[in-house]
């Protein structure tokens, strides 16, 4: 259950953006096409994931703790950008028009959950997918209330949302290394 809820935490905090993108467009009066958009994405991140990690240990399972080095590189490509982005900064989502546009706001959103995901998928034993799965449901719960109660009380506070743009490519960083150590989930 711990490395469910280990699973469950990498994943909301690579998603942060998409939480944050979730909350922009639930505060701009479209709630509805948020939530169908977002859950939509997801469903497609993770059944993706779970497609590329067992294509992967089919075709180079010796190779597989490798595959630590994407979520690691990512991380470490967003923290060097936070640090040499100007102080204005851009916003990350724009209000959309329809569930299509939200699910494709969420989908460009999450690349680095989708590659997070894979390399859990393929470095894990398949017995212990079922916990991987558990963790991404969990999740994606968990980011649908959190946007839910954000568009509700919080509004428009950029410090909040700072915080978890920066923290997210730490998370990246962790897992990756996680990936590319020896672990008692791995598959071999």
């Amino acid at each position: 259950m711990i490395f469910a809820l280990s699973i469950a935490l990498a994943y909301a905090l690579t998603n942060i953006d998409g939480l944050f993108a979730f909350f922009a467009i639930a505060t701009s009066g479209r709630y509805r096409q948020a939530l169908i958009g977002f859950l939509g994405a997801q469903v497609l991140v993770v059944t993706g994931a779970y497609v590329a990690g067992a294509g992967v240990t089919v075709l180079t399972p010796h190779a597989l703790g490798y595959l630590g080095l994407v979520p690691l590189c990512l991380g470490i490509w967003e923290v060097w950008k936070n640090m040499s982005r100007d102080g204005l900064g851009a916003d990350t989502s724009k209000p959309a028009h329809s569930v299509f546009s939200a699910a494709v706001i969420f989908i460009a959103l999450s690349a680095d959950t989708f590659i997070l995901m894979a390399a859990f998928f393929a470095d894990t034993a398949a017995v212990l997918d079922r916990h991987v799965l558990l963790g991404a449901l969990v999740a994606v719960a968990g980011l649908v209330t959190a946007g839910t109660l954000l568009a509700r009380s919080l509004g428009q506070n950029r410090k909040v949302q700072r915080f978890f743009e920066k923290l997210s490519p730490f998370v990246m960083i962790a897992a990756g290394i996680y990936i590319l150590l020896d672990t008692a989930t791995d598959s071999y």
